[in-house]
């Protein structure tokens, strides 16, 4: 027998220490103040730039409807909805809550970017 296989058969293998088990607290015992970001999606939202730093609005054109598209919205898109009324109060706001989008009668393009530049940072 080589001196190598029966080093590797006389092997004592060192004492481990027990690892902890981590015991997740009960459903019961946790409230909605002790969980993180509990206030986003209530009453406020978040429009992320785009990969080259733009803001996802865009001109959407349909044969002779034109609409404005606001993408990317995270959060409460009601309450966008609610303060693009304050800007554009003649102007008609449809939402699609589950995409997160927002589109707007008309081409309104310019004037949304330059209220999220002046009002989001």
């Amino acid at each position: 027998m080589k001196p190598t296989s029966v080093v590797s058969a006389l092997r004592i293998r060192a004492p481990k220490a027990p690892l902890a088990v981590y015991e997740f607290p009960k459903l019961e015992s946790i409230s909605v103040q002790n969980l993180p970001n509990n206030g986003f999606g209530a009453k406020n939202y978040h429009i992320p730039k785009t990969n080259f730093n733009h803001w996802p609005v865009y001109l959407k054109t349909r044969s002779n409807r034109i609409t404005t598209e606001i993408k990317r919205v995270q959060g409460d898109v009601l309450q966008l909805r609610d303060d693009l009324k304050k800007f554009f109060p003649e102007s008609r706001v449809t939402v699609n809550t589950t995409a997160g989008i927002v589109n707007i009668k008309g081409n309104v393009v310019v004037e949304v970017k330059n209220i999220f530049n002046h009002h989001m940072k």
